[in-house]
């Protein structure tokens, strides 16, 4: 495989070419706000591109914020360690601890070797396994963990790359899987964070807890949804399968690394009663596990700290759209397009736009420029911001139809054991499935 370009001059030509033609159109908004604009659809055409790394593109924009937008430094770079993002860290480090003394995966083969050898079941507890895990790491690392697992089986029956529905079910049940668990947390997905982040900056505060009761019951009901898809979609052409057993002893390091994530755990649903943030208790964990030797110092360079600064980045942007005034005069143009919808219509059209969205970036890029404009439109429609910037950003966790949307795809993708065609097959009725279960539990639920 030939390695994949970090610069593409062109995407950048193609980004500046834009921004200029913004620049020099005629918007009724404040000169600021006109600057912003011009950088948010610069940015919005670098990520789309991915002329840049994200992470690049989201540092660019913000140093273009302070320059051009008059945006105030301690403003801006701020953002880089908001509370939100010094969540992911800690969760970032947590996940570091689990794969450091190999927890991850001593829990994926203790639930594997329990699973019958039913192919339709196997694929199943794949997916339940590969969710859990998508709760407290990415969904990234859980599918780079849990696909070599599943592959395991298909290589031990002989099946072959893009000919096996089997195998194509087991490839796509862990990747989807893996993003729809990512949902069901604040530290599960990049997007969740973002989503509260923007949240945070209008004064509305939403609780690991909190994020929980929106997005596990559709994690526990969306998973058994997509299973039955996938295996109507790609039924098995085997009827059993070998279990993989790996032997491997619960260590004192294993113990101790559940011990402290259930505290940390515990800690972050009760935060109602003891008032501590989120972010305080993420960080008291990460020091813990530094105390009873857990970490050591060069485990911190080995988290996801590009993911953090394309959160910073896009916390610094969309900051700037809400200040600035252009996240109003937006909204204001989309109400005259949604306005009158009924609610559950609304619903509708969010994911949908959300899924468009990610067709062309990543769900994470994505969830940078669509919540500070969801914020704004839900003030103009009389629509809780809270319900509405949370449908937005788990919206953007819903495509299942191209490998860009989301790393779990990018990886199923990269296998060998699928095509785009097959993704798209079967994420048609998936993504589909999402939608209407998300809309139709933010209408009835939330």
């Amino acid at each position: 495989m030939s390695e994949r370009k970090e610069v593409k001059p062109l995407g950048i030509l193609v980004a500046l070419l834009i921004a200029i033609i913004f620049y020099l159109l005629g918007f009724p908004v404040s000169e600021q706000a006109h600057f912003v604009l011009v950088i948010a659809v610069f940015t919005g055409t670098l990520w789309f591109t991915e002329a840049l790394p994200l992470h690049v593109t989201a540092m660019f924009s913000t140093v273009l914020l302070i320059i051009f937008a008059g945006i105030a430094p301690a403003t801006a770079f701020s953002q880089y360690f908001a509370p939100t993002i010094v969540l992911f860290f800690g969760g970032f480090m947590i996940a570091r601890a689990m794969q450091k003394h190999g927890l991850d995966r001593q829990i994926a083969f203790g639930f594997i070797s329990r699973i019958g050898n039913d192919p339709a079941v196997f694929v199943l507890g794949l997916m339940v396994v590969t969710a859990f895990l998508s709760l407290w790491i990415s969904n990234t690392a859980a599918t780079a963990i849990m696909l070599p697992i599943g592959l395991f089986a298909v290589t031990k029956a002989g099946l072959k790359p893009l000919q096996s529905g089997f195998a194509k079910a087991v490839v796509l049940g862990i990747a989807f899987a893996a993003t729809i668990g990512g949902i069901g947390t604040l530290v599960g997905t990049p997007p969740n964070g973002i989503t509260v982040a923007g949240l945070a900056h209008e004064g509305i505060e939403v609780s690991f807890l909190e994020w929980m009761y929106y997005g596990m019951p559709f994690v526990v009901l969306f998973i058994p949804i997509a299973w039955f898809i996938l295996m109507r979609v790609y039924p098995s052409e085997i009827g059993k399968i070998e279990i993989m057993r790996e032997k491997s002893k619960w260590t004192k390091e294993h113990k101790l690394i559940l011990l402290v994530g259930a505290l940390t755990i515990l800690a972050w649903v009760t935060s109602f009663i003891h008032s501590i943030a989120d972010a305080v208790v993420a960080i008291g964990a990460v020091i813990l596990l530094y105390v009873v030797g857990l970490l050591k110092t060069e485990d911190v360079s080995k988290i996801e700290w590009s993911a953090l600064l394309l959160f910073g980045g896009g916390l610094a942007l969309g900051a700037a759209i809400d200040s600035s005034g252009l996240g109003s005069y937006i909204g204001s143009l989309l109400v005259s397009i949604v306005s009158g919808q009924a609610k559950f219509v609304l619903f509708l059209l969010v994911l949908a736009f959300a899924v468009v969205m990610t067709l062309s970036a990543s769900n994470t890029a994505t969830a940078a420029l669509l919540v500070p404009i969801v914020l704004p439109l839900a003030k103009m429609l009389g629509v809780g911001m809270k319900q509405l910037a949370i449908l937005a950003g788990m919206g953007t966790s819903l495509d299942f139809l191209v490998p860009v949307g989301t790393p779990p795809s990018a990886i199923a993708y990269s296998s060998g054991y699928i095509t785009v065609w097959d993704m798209f097959r079967a994420g048609i009725f998936i993504t589909i499935s999402g939608i209407l279960l998300l809309a139709g539990m933010a209408w009835l639920y939330w």
